[in-house]
């Protein structure tokens, strides 16, 4: 298994002109102060944000106004990633550097491929999207957060609600419940899925048709049979198949016109409705915001709101006014295609009438005008095709809900209930011995059965044996990715080890853990105050010490900002 590891960390604020250089060695690391509130946490909440991550922070590290140049490498490949407000600067090895304009999207993408995050996660408003998430879901089993992190797991980062229901599935596929093959079936059953709707939007336009239809069918039942129509004088015969045929294709034509009617109609409120939008954001945007960023209240992505994102919102409003002119021409040609078939259709009617005045048909119950003879035989014949169409496209739903239940058997089966019970018996057996070490005990253990339990761990036990058993099950975790995880591990990160005042011994033990069970290929990052029973950690580690200039100095500013010019292109 390949390992990230964060080799440096540049700090740059432009308009305090200070800066700051951290280096991190690849196995441990303490980040370390005598006194509190000198940025221990803020430097280890800035290796995640630098990925896009959002970590909190207070008001007073926000006014820095802080871009930051993370160096860090995955197997032998060295990276580097800078980070200013939602813009990521990402180089390769030699490669030419990349700017992404936000955080999802492409650069998520590029970044799972680095790490070999697979997962895709259904959007918030519509399931039949998949994307890959940001790396805020990767990096969450790896960091304990100071406040938030002890207090609820896989809960460290901010802005996670962009995702419905997100935590079962990015749980499973960490702990290897689920692999790369999983979502690669899941997005083929999502295209279905899509297929699926599109046929039903068809179908419903042709449910329009056959409502046109249905209008125009003669509302007296006739019984006549074919071979009496057939039994006609030739003459009669002769004029009702010209007349019959012309009537069925105008009818015909006349369905599926009214049917594109009612669509752009639909289209066209849709197209209204996107303008006025857009003519209330513009609106929003230059009278009701001041500042130059605006944040999603929902997702809490923050967008710009500059000059040119403000123009951006004009030229999109005259793009659906461009679109919305077209949908009137459309509309405008097919209503006077609609008056021009009625025109000819009424044409045909009087010509059945001329016809009519002279013959009459009866079937054994009534007088049958010769026009809604004809008119039937007209109507059946269009009801006849378009039920065929929709018979067509039916079955291809069937065929499709077909091949998307193939897919979920196949999905189902790359993971079977040996190998799911194997994984939870790992878990279990590195739980209860990490609980052991910790001297967690108290912590009952009679309702945990697998890694998906994490919220029943928390309830658990007094407050400083509570934070020791968040502890294990966070280590747990970390083992468990190694052993049957299939990405790449990054680092571990515990901000605060010693919560809730531990004593002494249950300290020690702590630390005890944290150098003698992880594995030796891994790269550990400790932020903790001076405390003696760190000494065991402190010895092997590379410490960062911080005082009261806390991590930012203006002595630094000139030359960390000659480092990321050198980024910048």
């Amino acid at each position: 298994m390949k390992n990230l590891r964060f080799k440096q960390l540049l700090l740059l604020s432009d308009s305090q002109k200070s800066g700051n250089q951290f280096k991190f060695d690849k196995r441990y690391n303490l980040i370390t102060a005598n006194d509190n509130s000198v940025g221990k946490s803020t430097l280890a909440k800035l290796l995640f944000w630098a990925f896009g991550c959002e970590p909190e922070f207070d008001s007073t590290w926000k006014n820095t106004d802080c871009k930051t140049l993370l160096q860090f490498s995955v197997g032998d490949e060295e990276f580097s990633v800078m980070r200013y407000g939602n813009i990521i600067y990402f180089k390769e090895n030699d490669s030419p550097t990349v700017k992404f304009t936000s955080i999802g999207g492409d650069y998520s993408k590029r970044f799972a491929e680095l790490v070999d995050f697979k997962v895709l996660l259904p959007g918030r408003t519509d399931e039949s999207e998949l994307s890959t998430p940001p790396p805020a879901y990767y990096f969450l089993p790896f960091y304990i957060d100071q406040k938030k992190g002890w207090a609820k797991a896989w809960d460290s980062f901010d802005k996670l609600e962009q995702y419905a229901n997100w935590k079962s599935t990015v749980i499973k596929y960490h702990i290897g419940y689920l692999n790369p093959k999983h979502f690669e079936i899941e997005q083929e059953i999502v295209e279905k899925k899509k297929n699926i709707n599109q046929l039903n939007e068809e179908i419903q336009r042709i449910g329009y048709a056959l409502d046109v239809v249905n209008e125009h069918t003669p509302s007296s039942e006739i019984t006549l049979k074919e071979q009496e129509f057939q039994a006609m004088t030739q003459e009669i015969q002769r004029e009702l198949s010209q007349l019959s045929q012309m009537q069925e294709k105008f009818l015909d034509e006349l369905s599926m016109l009214t049917s594109d009617k009612i669509y752009l109609e639909h289209q066209k409120m849709i197209a209204e409705r996107l303008m006025q939008e857009l003519e209330e954001d513009y609106v929003f945007s230059t009278e009701n915001i001041q500042d130059d960023h605006l944040e999603c209240p929902l997702c809490g992505t923050v967008h710009e709101n500059s000059i040119v994102n403000r123009a951006s919102i004009l030229a999109d409003k005259q793009q659906a006014e461009r679109q919305l002119e077209t949908i009137n021409k459309n509309l405008l040609a097919v209503k006077t295609k609609i008056s021009k078939v009625g025109d000819e259709s009424n044409a045909i009617k009087k010509k059945i009438n001329l016809i009519n005045e002279k013959y009459s048909l009866t079937d054994e119950r009534n007088v049958i005008p010769l026009q809604d003879v004809i008119e039937s035989f007209a109507y059946k014949s269009i009801q006849n095709s378009i039920n065929s169409t929709k018979k067509e496209k039916l079955a291809k739903i069937d065929d499709f809900k077909s091949e998307q239940k193939e897919l979920k058997k196949e999905q189902s089966g790359l993971s079977t209930k040996e190998d799911k019970e194997k994984i939870d018996n790992s878990f279990m057996d590195l739980l209860t011995t990490y609980i052991k070490i910790l001297d967690a005990e108290g912590i009952n253990l009679a309702n945990i059965k697998t890694a998906l339990d994490y919220s029943k761990i928390i309830k658990e036990g007094g407050a400083a044996e509570g934070s020791r058993g968040v502890l294990a099950y966070y280590l747990a975790i970390f083992s468990l990715i190694n052993i049957h995880g299939n990405e790449v591990q990054a680092p571990l990160v515990i901000d605060t080890p010693n919560q809730q005042e531990q004593s002494n011994k249950n300290y020690e033990n702590i630390v005890t853990l944290i150098t003698k069970k992880i594995p030796d290929q891994e790269q550990v990052i400790i932020c903790a105050m001076e405390n003696e029973k760190l000494e065991a950690f402190k010895k092997q580690a590379n410490v960062i010490t911080l005082d009261k200039s806390k991590l930012m100095k203006t002595s630094e500013y000139e030359r960390i900002k000659s480092l990321f010019n050198s980024m910048e292109v």
